[in-house]
């Protein structure tokens, strides 16, 4: 604990000093604005556990993180989960800037900060608004151009601007602000690895399937089903096995607000060692690969699909086009050309 102490002391007198050098810089205490070294939005670190909703408006974009009981979800993507460790970093980001020093006054420079009046479809600023679950205002601000290690000794820098307020700071601190709302997702959909697969069952629209498997998690990948003289590329094999390893997503709908199309479909059936299986349809629409995935298993397995599938149930999940591409591997994509008579 003491340690921990001794750390965080080092940190925020490596900031003071940081702060310290830039006043010094700007001609020393005379005349030095009394926010220097004041915290940006105070009372969003003293009321930290009561925010309930952060709005993000960039250019023309908006995006509402919403907090639902103890879980948190975005407004714009029908209450899908956030990403609860990249809203932590944001919140105790905005919790920690510290005014450094003030900027221009004017706005025809504000564009060079990236602090000019957000909700403009040109407009690189961010408007994020703080609230609690009564609506009531914790802090609002202006975030604009970030400077890296801009004071130094690993601080950063945030160009910033109070809505309303004529004033831009300097601020020192980190602030990630993603300006588009799939980037805010919890992006982890299942993670199914190699080593955990028995089987997969690959099939085309038209049909034809691809067949791999081996009965240990250690040996060798083999074709099942294949004609006698296919003959598998080296480790070509592997990559349909982890198609399902650390799959995320790129986008998400509510499954019961979107319906497949019924051409052009694609399956890809995952069965594990342990008595799980994971079967995914796949079809490109408007532009991606989304999949609808279900679960089932025997045994211990049971639960595990059960769990999966009151989540996975409720969505249809764009996937990236690596994992797509994986899940639509053909035979001919595995095997070596058969050599002529």
């Amino acid at each position: 604990m003491k340690h921990k102490g001794l750390i965080a002391l080092l940190l925020a007198t490596a900031a003071a000093v940081a702060v310290a050098v830039l006043v010094s810089f700007s001609g020393g205490d005379a005349g030095v604005d009394p926010l220097v070294n004041q915290l940006v939005l105070p009372e969003v670190g003293q009321r930290l556990g009561e925010v309930a909703r952060v709005t993000l408006v960039h250019g023309g974009v908006k995006t509402t993180l919403l907090r639902q009981g103890a879980n948190w979800v975005v407004e714009e993507k029908n209450d899908f989960p956030v990403d609860a460790a990249k809203l932590h970093q944001a919140l105790l980001g905005l919790a920690e800037l510290r005014y450094v020093e003030a900027k221009t006054r004017k706005p025809e420079l504000y564009p060079r900060l990236e602090v000019e009046d957000a909700g403009k479809k040109d407009a690189k600023s961010t408007l994020v608004t703080v609230s609690d679950a009564k609506g009531s205002l914790l802090g609002e601000i202006i975030a604009g151009k970030r400077r890296v290690d801009l004071l130094g000794g690993g601080t950063d820098g945030i160009y910033v601007r109070k809505p309303g307020n004529a004033q831009s700071w300097l601020a020192s601190g980190s602030l990630d602000l993603p300006d588009d709302a799939t980037q805010w997702l919890d992006r982890a959909i299942v993670d199914l690895p190699r080593d955990k697969v028995r089987e997969v069952v690959l099939t085309q629209p038209d049909g034809s399937t691809l067949d791999i498997l081996h009965d240990k998690p250690d040996a060798p990948l083999e074709l099942k089903g294949a004609p006698a003289d296919a003959k598998p590329k080296p480790d070509a094999l592997v990559e349909p096995t982890t198609a399902l390893a650390s799959l995320t997503l790129t986008d998400v709908r509510p499954a019961a607000a979107m319906k497949l199309s019924d051409s052009g479909v694609s399956h890809a059936e995952f069965i594990g060692f342990d008595g799980l299986t994971i079967k995914v349809a796949l079809v490109d629409q408007d532009g991606k690969s989304w999949a609808r995935l279900e679960a089932s298993g025997s045994g211990a397995a049971a639960k595990e699909a059960e769990a999966l599938n009151s989540r996975l149930s409720l969505w249809v999940y764009a996937i990236p086009d690596y994992k797509a591409k994986a899940m639509r591997t053909k035979l001919a994509d595995v095997t070596q050309p058969a050599k002529p008579s």
